[in-house]
């Protein structure tokens, strides 16, 4: 699906972008430089963020929010860069009304041979391993958790307006190649969870967002191995209300003449006046 371009970040054409990486892999060595050093300056440099591909929106638009490089916005673990260094490339689905839907964020850099799961707690889905951290917090804000948590994060998009509430956060980082990939999702609680009208619906309301976690987690460790990153569909996209049915318009019934029968009686034959007699 194509993205617009956010107004309230330095987004870039993507086909800019990839000139400009076309131009640099076709781009000569200079005169008197060695191959291996050349291979050697291209090896330290950090790899690109992967591409994001996102899927159908029956409300609101995909935008594009830019590849600026930025700290690394994880608040757990071992940061596997210094300072503001680190590729990262963020898209978002923002409604009519300004209300960020979604906003998914990636981050690449060298992997340093941490554990990619420092902690383990009660917010770990199934189907991690020792290279492989998937996490999930149904309601990031309560109890002013990511700002806790992950405040690198939460600034960031503090700064970029994208902090719309309510939100659940997912994270999901892996180590493969020798590259460590992060990825952080904030989706609106809509697009996850059911509507619950009973304790038996609470209780399975947080499953279709579980699910929807670990198909991420699928796509992150797919960009790991040289994809895009591929976002799943949300398993409850709102959809466009219908336009409202016009009004009801009553046609009033047409005017109909009614003919009065005529008599044949005679009028009452008048009385003489006394004054003429």
């Amino acid at each position: 699906m194509k993205l617009k371009y956010a107004m309230n970040t330095a987004a870039r054409p993507l086909g800019a972008l990839l000139l400009a990486l076309l131009a640099a892999g076709c781009a000569a060595p200079a005169p008197g430089g060695s191959s291996a050093a050349a291979a050697s300056s291209v090896a330290a440099a950090p790899a690109a963020a992967p591409q994001i591909s996102v899927p159908p929106a029956s409300i609101g638009t995909w935008y594009d929010l830019g590849t600026d490089p930025a700290p690394w916005l994880g608040g757990e673990g071992l940061v596997p860069v210094s300072g503001a260094t680190a590729p990262t490339r963020a898209v978002g689905l923002q409604r009519e009304d300004g209300h960020w839907l979604a906003v998914v964020v990636v981050q690449a850099a060298a992997a340093n041979g941490g554990p990619v799961c420092p902690q383990a707690d009660s917010m770990h889905l199934a189907g991690g391993n020792a290279s492989d951290c998937l996490r999930m917090r149904r309601d990031a804000d309560l109890d002013h958790w990511l700002k806790a948590q992950h405040a690198m994060l939460w600034q960031w998009l503090e700064k970029r307006n994208l902090a719309s509430t309510p939100r659940a956060w997912v994270g999901h980082r892996i180590s493969a190649g020798g590259r460590l990939l992060e990825v952080h999702a904030l989706v609106d609680p809509a697009l996850i969870e059911s509507v619950t009208r009973n304790n038996t619906d609470f209780l399975a309301a947080g499953e279709p967002g579980q699910r929807w976690a670990q198909a991420l987690a699928a796509a992150s460790r797919a960009a790991a191995g040289g994809a895009a990153l591929a976002v799943p569909p949300f398993p409850y996209m709102p959809q466009v209300a219908p336009p409202p049915p016009p009004p009801a318009v009553t046609i009033p019934t047409p005017a109909r003449a009614i003919q009065v029968p005529s008599s044949d009686a005679k009028p009452p034959a008048l009385a003489p006046r006394r004054d003429r007699e």
